[in-house]
């Protein structure tokens, strides 16, 4: 693993199907105006030391193209990797944007962590 607090290396993404599919159906979700973020625990617990959190980044066609589309990923993963430290640990994130919204920098920044700690507290017992 990496020796840089904000880097967002291999095991911090999350890059299966099957996980995607686990999040977003058995996971807690929060949503505002900007995204939606679904939450789960990962389990992957070693003993006291607590995982880190990983990050999925899925963004449907209808949100425009290419070029928009890949500017809300580097929006979000860089919103993630600056954040870590306010987001809870232990968590996979799937995070995709609002249908119809308009995406900014400045609001992804606020509503990241935000949406990140209310999924959590509404995963599904």
């Amino acid at each position: 693993m990496s020796n840089k607090p904000h880097s967002f290396s291999k095991p911090k993404r999350i890059a299966s199907g099957q996980t995607f599919t686990l999040v977003m159906r058995r996971g807690g979700c929060a949503a505002d105006d900007c995204l939606v973020v679904f939450a789960k625990s990962n389990g992957c617990q070693t003993g006291t030391e607590i995982p880190p959190s990983r990050l999925g980044v899925t963004i449907p066609k209808k949100t425009g193209n290419a070029v928009v589309r890949n500017r809300w990923k580097r929006w979000i993963r860089e919103s993630f990797r600056t954040q870590q430290s306010l987001m809870p640990a232990g968590y996979d994130f799937i995070v995709r944007p609002k249908k119809d919204a308009v995406g900014s920098w400045s609001r992804i920044q606020r509503s990241l962590p935000k949406l990140a700690r209310k999924a959590v507290q509404r995963i599904k017992r």
